[in-house]
């Protein structure tokens, strides 16, 4: 039998995960998976392992400018979806192939010097107008 009442088969939908933050984390964060505990992340750099985008998690108001979710504390991460992501300074325009860049952002395929389909989280569904730009993703994990 593959589950029981203590170890259920399904377990989670998969589209919405609660992690814990090894370091602070923004809202819009690519995150990655992380061995320092169980089911933790941290922000994505390159050539890591995508775990998803941060959507939120304990912040102590709700104010637009309160966007940063504390080292230690849970953050709620899609895996699955559009999401709003931050991006690198490469050129990215509709339709283009993504991988996760520096310090939580996304970048265009191949940036990190490699260029594999195992890279790619996702496909820009609008571009950006250089670094820090906020678009839209169709995330693909």
């Amino acid at each position: 039998m593959a589950g029981t009442d203590s170890t259920p088969v399904f377990v989670k939908d998969g589209m919405y995960l609660s992690m814990i933050t090894d370091n602070a984390v923004t809202i819009g964060n690519v995150v990655q998976i992380t061995s320092t505990g169980t089911d933790t992340c941290d922000v994505g750099a390159a050539n890591t392992t995508c775990a998803g985008v941060a959507v939120g998690g304990d912040r102590f108001s709700r104010t637009q400018t309160d966007d940063q979710i504390a080292a230690g504390s849970k953050v709620t991460v899609i895996t699955r979806g559009i999401v709003n992501v931050y991006t690198d300074a490469s050129a990215i325009v509709r339709g283009s192939f993504l991988e996760m860049g520096a310090t939580g952002t996304v970048a265009l395929s191949g940036t990190a010097g490699t260029d594999v389909p195992s890279d790619v989280i996702g496909v820009a569904l609008e571009g950006n107008s250089g670094a820090a730009a906020t678009i839209k993703v169709q995330l693909r994990l």
